[in-house]
């Protein structure tokens, strides 16, 4: 469970997003023949040299950060098919069916999915406690839902990308603690949305987002749910509205 991991503003915390900055996200896009060893070496020397050791051996020995030839095997795989250059899924641009939102089939943590049907867009996003990058978007997301024309609504399975399930009180012990989640949140128990929309979307990867027009169930964007990324395609929406 995400208590495990260190808030991102902790010393541990700003280790684990040191590695991300300098190690893990520099070299995503240099898989396969364009992986470079030698860069690579290079920059595990510099990123270990910033570091207490003593910490660092504690996140490993915690498997937070695993052993850099693991990384490195991991990194020049290259990443799944729907990450690649040139990608679209299945369901952009269509229209799908949402009266599964209404059929409670999901565990009710915070916040209410009433009005949607009302609204100009839906923001529909998935996510679980132990997926970091899902921590850096709970702000914008909770900024997102206080705009009149926008439902944001969130889907949580800890075992989403396997069939374990979720502890649904640390999950809430989980969210009163990060305090800055400001939208609904109910448990995918049944994997309901996961099957309705994640699975038949093939992006599988969290923090994952559609962006939806409930008027005609239309996808108009799936992606990352950071500012960055989805930020310009949600305005995008809105105006065309």
């Amino acid at each position: 469970m995400a208590g495990a991991l260190p808030k991102l503003d902790s010393p541990d915390g700003a280790i684990l997003e040191d590695f991300r900055l300098s190690l893990w996200k520099p070299f995503q896009d240099n898989y396969e023949d364009m992986w470079d060893q030698a860069k690579w070496d290079m920059a595990v020397e510099d990123f270990e040299a910033r570091q207490n050791p003593f910490a660092l051996q504690d996140l490993r020995e915690r498997k937070l950060i695993p052993p850099w030839d693991a990384v490195a095997s991991q990194i020049r795989k290259g990443p799944p098919s729907f990450l690649r250059p040139g990608w679209t899924s299945p369901l952009l641009g269509k229209s799908v069916d949402l009266e599964w939102i209404d059929r409670g089939a999901f565990l009710h943590v915070q916040g209410s999915q009433d009005g949607w049907r009302t609204k100009k867009v839906l923001v529909i996003e998935f996510w679980a406690s132990w997926c970091r990058p899902c921590h850096r978007v709970f702000g914008h997301l909770s900024e997102i839902a206080t705009n009149p024309d926008v439902k944001v609504l969130t889907y949580n399975h800890e075992g989403i990308f396997n069939q374990s399930e979720t502890d649904v009180e640390a999950l809430k012990t989980f969210i009163q603690e990060q305090g800055n989640l400001h939208y609904p949140v109910f448990v995918d128990v049944n994997r309901v949305a996961i099957d309705a929309i994640f699975r038949p979307g093939q992006n599988l990867s969290i923090p994952l987002v559609f962006i939806i027009t409930p008027k005609d169930g239309v996808v108009h964007w799936i992606g990352n749910a950071d500012a960055e990324d989805m930020g310009e395609p949600l305005e995008r929406v809105l105006l065309s509205l």
